[in-house]
């Protein structure tokens, strides 16, 4: 069949690519013809590409990974740009909507879009794939002017609790949640491993508390390994980079002792790859990770002093990484057969 995904696929984040890229390799691996729908608000485009570009204050950092992204973005089968779905009339048998918060309608970048709920396709069955309303509370008022379109989807699953519980109020129908599509693929083949000598601690976090950083210093001095930080820039850490692609950005985790991360994608790709981790958290991202780790029953990883920085029995929990990917790929494979 053919089949569209309509997602944040072209910012020069690490996570939002790799969920687009898993997305389109998981539905290439059943057979299908398989299109990234390449929508985006140009005024949206426009501010992503102004701050990544000055992140960190590090502008020629900054450019070769933008660079370097914009080869990377190549590996989606991307139609032409539009800025209206209208444009793309019956071109598809199914559409799949997400993942990431393109549901998110207070999200500062690109506000309420309806486009991200179907405005604009005809004809073609809509399927959401581990969307999230991010911020969004269940009690806004704004969520009312999206009810018409959900009820034009023919499956939907989210991949939070706030999320299902929204789709809940609004349909009346308890959505599947379902993992990151990150976990539908082996993250682990597309890994481009760097070249540094010695062991070292990978850090991917963004809004750090003082205390996180001391921790973190002292459990590197402690374990006589470097940090290492990927993606932003500290002058705390022995080493920084900035300029890498997501290939290499899966590599640093790959080859880590450990991980310290505030990021959902950061948390992910530990587990992943199988490395020990401590979370940073915040209440806002509590409410993305939460049923991540309740469903791994991994709660402990969520930093709470410096005595939770043991070790993780994956071989313990490889049974619920499996089942867990399962429920995605039962529901891709179910919608599609519907």
């Amino acid at each position: 069949m053919k089949i569209g995904i309509l997602t944040f696929h072209d910012g020069i984040n690490f996570g939002a690519f790799l969920q687009a890229y898993s997305t389109q390799e998981k539905l290439k691996s059943l057979g299908h013809d398989v299109e990234i729908i390449n929508y985006k608000d140009r005024v949206f485009a426009f501010k992503e590409r102004a701050y990544a570009l000055r992140m960190n204050g590090k502008f020629f950092s900054n450019a070769k990974k933008v660079w370097k992204f914009h080869k990377a973005h190549k590996l989606l089968n991307n139609t032409n740009f539009t800025s209206n779905l209208s444009t793309l009339k019956s071109k598809y048998d199914f559409v799949f909507f997400g993942s990431d918060e393109i549901w998110n309608i207070n999200n500062p970048g690109f506000g309420y879009d309806l486009s991200y709920f179907g405005k604009g396709l005809s004809n073609t069955k809509k399927v959401s794939y581990a969307p999230s309303f991010g911020s969004t509370k269940i009690d806004d008022t704004k969520l009312a002017l999206i009810e018409e379109y959900l009820a034009k989807f023919y499956a939907i699953s989210v991949r939070d609790v706030n999320s299902h519980d929204i789709i809940n109020k609004l349909t009346g129908e308890k959505p599947v949640i379902v993992p990151d599509p990150t976990f539908l693929v082996d993250q682990a083949k597309w890994a481009i491993e760097p070249k540094i000598q010695g062991n070292y601690i990978l850090v991917y976090a963004y809004v750090l508390k003082p205390e996180h950083i001391e921790v973190m210093k002292q459990y590197a001095k402690e374990k006589n390994m470097k940090l290492v930080s990927v993606g932003f820039y500290y002058d705390w850490c022995h080493e920084n980079y900035l300029g890498i692609d997501p290939f290499e950005w899966i590599g640093f985790f790959k080859n880590a002792k450990y991980v310290f991360t505030s990021m959902f994608h950061g948390t992910i790709f530990a587990i992943l790859m199988r490395r020990n981790f401590t979370t940073f958290m915040d209440p806002y991202r509590l409410q993305k990770f939460s049923y991540l780790l309740d469903t791994l029953n991994i709660h402990d990883r969520i930093y709470g002093g410096y005595e939770n920085f043991n070790g993780i029995n994956y071989e313990n929990l490889e049974k619920k990484i499996v089942d867990y990917s399962n429920i995605g790929h039962q529901f891709i494979e179910s919608a599609l057969k519907s």
